[in-house]
């Protein structure tokens, strides 16, 4: 029988460990996830980790700017978190990019890192999901992906993620608003629950 998926820490060459869990078939994870400003992505990737591990696996990583023990930030320079990310996967086994492209999930702040890097790297990063952004999604910097998901706690800000997705779907891409309920910004809920069916929308464009 199959155990609980577990989140475990990968040693990164030149970088800070990363927080990964491996898919059911054993191949490289081709899904990165960006925490939010003064983060812990392990923290993050513990709340769905049944949904990583049947989407193929799931890679997170930390921002490199301290902020309080034990939680850091990222740093607004796509081309730095491109190579971290490409590090990342490196680590978890996945030699090159595959020529399909790979999923980017970012949360707050992780959500603009996101943004950054579908715009920089449009072959590369195929697929996206925003959570609870800062900011109104920018729809016209990402709007060449395959595929996009905006989701929201339901006491965060669902208004502008369901928004985000709308003017996604008028730029021709497939988008879909997903909700966690009862939580607030910077947290999870049934993350199992909703994440699969995040990563199952995806997949199937």
């Amino acid at each position: 029988p199959m155990g609980p998926a577990e989140v475990v820490t990968l040693p990164v060459e030149g970088d800070l460990p990363a927080s990964l869990v491996k898919g059911l078939l054993g191949r490289p994870p081709a899904i990165v996830f960006l925490p939010g400003l003064c983060s812990n992505a392990n923290a993050y990737l513990q709340g769905f980790p049944e949904a990583a591990r049947a989407a193929g696996g799931v890679v997170a990583i930390d921002g490199e700017k301290p902020c309080v023990p034990g939680f850091r930030s990222f740093i607004r320079d796509p081309p730095k978190q491109h190579a971290r990310i490409q590090a990342a996967f490196q680590a978890a086994g996945l030699a090159s990019m595959p020529p399909e492209g790979v999923t980017i999930v970012g949360y707050s702040q992780g959500a603009s890192i996101a943004e950054d890097l579908v715009e920089k790297y449009p072959a590369i990063y195929t697929r996206v999901v925003l959570m609870g952004s800062p900011k109104d999604p920018a729809s016209h910097r990402i709007k060449g992906v395959r595929a996009a998901g905006t989701m929201s706690c339901s006491l965060d800000v669902p208004g502008r993620m369901k928004q985000g997705a709308k003017k996604l779907e008028a730029l021709g891409v497939a988008a879909r608003y997903f909700e966690m309920p009862g939580c607030t910004h910077g947290n999870l809920a049934d993350g199992d629950r909703v994440f699969g069916d995040v990563f199952a929308f995806l997949a199937s464009h």
